[in-house]
């Protein structure tokens, strides 16, 4: 017994220091790259690793270019496919009974997680008086016999202004598919003094809008759980996921969003169109390009510039025939998976939320995730300083608001902890060994004890036939098929342009440009050679970024047109364009008006164009290469980070 202790224990320190390596190998490969410059300038490894990374970084940027001309010319195609035409969701009063109407109306109770009810005061009678009205076949009729999803909309928030969240809000409400096809879960938080009283103002603003809204509230300081947006989505899908186990089986998508975003109604209809097509029982996810088109205007060239920057890299890998498309803050995927990987990790590890669950599940699916690029921009404000006022200098403004995006940059480099995950679950992959130490089984556990709870979210006829003859869908059968390498050799490329070759890149022009004036560099020779040739691969890259910028210009000027032509559309037309239960809801209905009249616009003139074109090296340095390096350091010592929320503009009143 006392040997196996012993094995036991130095087992799990062999563990340890194998994590700890994964963790910090962006570090430790960083610390080599210094070492190899002051110890091996002349060496052959030093000429190598100049050529790689000069290389890498002008492929990086022919990449880009071409996924952001091919994400604008999807955006157009796309808006072309659904100007016209409006596809009939699930529970449209168009293909079911007066029977199927009573139960969406229904479904605008509002249940939160704590078994409280919440319902606005206009629909209260109606509720009280229809709840058992309708039986169980009705039920499943409505449920999405025609294979069109129901679009399961996350809102995870801390601190977000109502009139931020009421933009957001109106929106989605401002789609046609809002009143039949959207559940809306405001994900607040309990740290926030006035979250629920917030939730619950929202909810009756919005109850009418939408096919069911509701608030859960993430409780602070779970043993074993980080701070962040993550943590809030596992709570939130996972009170979520409980009512969709009886109503729904796997007919969800859920849509992870920040509070900001402003989403266009075709970026539900494409999703949904393909689920028509393809089913939602399979590991699928969806990814659109994000847009920074609201306040630009306002904020810092520089922070304007790293953010246009910040897009580029998103979009980079979201052409058609990209084997590798990862989310930037906004995505969707079926409950199917989020119930096959065991929804979102909540631990340090998962700071970087998007590409954290991008990769848990690839991992989790043996690389058979499957991941579709919708071309509807995601529209997002710039990151400003909550101490910036209307009454400061621009001076004054500018510099608060590139504080805040240094602050939200370090937030966002601190996120290459998941090339250390990355790195474990490919050898884990290689050695067929499980890896899934980043679960959430204190989360999980918490719900399993209130199963039985779970007939409350029903009528109580309904959902005692229901229970009693139909039993849950089993999860899907763990995936034994081939690891498709060439997949995980790309991700892991991607990860190394994103994690490493930032600062790599840094450090490796620095010493191109100081060493000669160090060292005697012999001329004719290799090094001198390949001083030569990459100052013209530095050349060619820094072309290449301004090219690509010339190419968001478009983007982003198409971007907004379709925003502003949605918002226009929806304010012209409320009878048929906001939900079309607008005309007995004439309070929400003016609400959504009021929101989407006072809508932020950023358009983009001549010559800040040409002022940004000279701000991103900069931007790049001290946005990207400073944070990366900064959270590298400290990363040798601990995974823990202190999550702040970047503060977003505020409409002045």
């Amino acid at each position: 017994m006392r040997v196996l202790s012993i094995s036991a224990k130095v087992s799990a320190s062999l563990r340890s220091l194998f994590n700890y390596a994964c963790r910090c190998t962006p570090g430790i490969s960083t610390l080599l790259v210094i070492a190899l410059i002051i110890f091996g300038h002349d060496s052959i490894c030093f000429v190598a690793l100049t050529l790689v990374c000069h290389v890498f970084v002008v492929s990086y940027t022919v990449r880009s270019c071409y996924g952001m001309y091919a994400t604008w010319k999807g955006m157009i195609r796309t808006a072309d496919e659904y100007s016209m035409t409006t596809l009939i969701p699930a529970s449209s009063p168009i293909s079911i009974s007066s029977a199927a109407s009573r139960c969406a109306r229904d479904t605008n109770i509002i249940d939160d997680p704590t078994g409280s009810d919440v319902s606005s005061d206009s629909d209260e009678h109606d509720i009280e008086s229809s709840v058992s009205s309708y039986d169980v076949g009705e039920t499943l009729e409505i449920m999405g016999d025609s294979g069109a999803p129901i679009h399961a909309i996350v809102v995870p928030n801390y601190k977000e202004s109502l009139d931020t969240l009421r933009e957001t809000l109106s929106m989605l409400a401002s789609h046609a598919m809002a009143r039949s096809s959207y559940d809306i879960y405001l994900a607040m938080e309990a740290q926030e003094n006035d979250a629920e009283s917030k939730a619950s103002t929202l909810i009756s603003e919005f109850a009418p809008m939408f096919r069911y809204i509701t608030y859960t509230v993430h409780p602070a300081d779970l043993p074993g759980e980080a701070r962040g947006k993550s943590s809030n989505l596992a709570w939130a899908t996972r009170a979520a996921s409980r009512r969709y186990r009886i109503l729904l089986q796997s007919n969800v998508v859920f849509t992870a969003m920040d509070a900001d975003t402003h989403l266009l109604a075709s970026y539900f209809q494409t999703i949904t169109a393909h689920c028509v097509r393809e089913g939602t029982d399979n590991f699928t996810m969806f990814v659109p390009p994000i847009v920074f088109d609201r306040n630009a205007h306002n904020i810092a060239p520089i922070v304007r510039c790293a953010d246009m920057l910040w897009s580029a890299a998103g979009i980079a890998g979201l052409y058609e025939t990209s084997q590798i498309r990862t989310p930037t803050s906004v995505y969707s995927v079926t409950l199917t998976l989020v119930r096959y990987v065991d929804f979102w990790d909540t631990g340090p590890g998962a700071i970087g939320e998007d590409l954290h669950m991008y990769l848990k599940c690839f991992f989790r699916t043996r690389g058979q995730l499957k991941t579709v690029t919708v071309y509807s921009p995601a529209s997002h404000c710039n990151v400003e300083h909550g101490d910036a006022t209307a009454n400061m200098n621009i001076g004054q403004r500018w510099m608060l608001s590139s504080q805040a995006r240094f602050k939200q940059a370090g937030r966002h480099m601190w996120g290459i902890v998941d090339s250390g995950y990355a790195i474990r679950h490919t050898i884990a992959l290689i050695t067929g060994r499980n890896d899934n130490t980043e679960s959430s089984e204190h989360v999980q556990d918490s719900y399993l004890e209130q199963d039985e709870e779970l007939s409350l979210d029903l009528p109580e006829k309904a959902s005692a036939i229901y229970i009693s003859s139909v039993s849950p869908s089993p999860p899907p059968a763990m995936i034994t098929t081939q690891v498709p390498w060439k997949r995980v050799v790309i991700l892991l490329h991607r990860l190394y342009e994103a994690h490493f070759l930032p600062v790599h890149y840094f450090i490796d022009v620095l010493a191109c440009s100081f060493l000669p004036m160090v060292v005697a560099v012999p001329t004719p020779s290799l090094l001198s050679t390949v001083l030569v040739y990459t100052n013209h691969l530095r050349k060619a890259a820094a072309f290449g970024v301004i090219f690509q910028m010339a190419i968001y210009e478009r983007l982003h000027s198409t971007a907004l047109h379709l925003r502003l032509h949605s918002i226009q559309t929806a304010l012209s037309s409320p009878s048929s364009h906001i939900s079309p239960i607008s005309k007995s809801s004439p309070k929400s209905t003016e609400i959504v008006r009021q929101s989407l009249k006072q809508v932020d616009i950023s358009p983009r003139g001549r010559w800040i164009n040409c002022l940004d074109y000279v701000l991103f090296p900069i931007a790049g340095t001290v946005f990207g290469a400073v944070p990366a390096i900064k959270a590298q350091i400290l990363q040798f010592w601990s995974t823990s980070f202190v999550y702040e929320v970047s503060s977003k503009p505020v409409r002045s009143q």
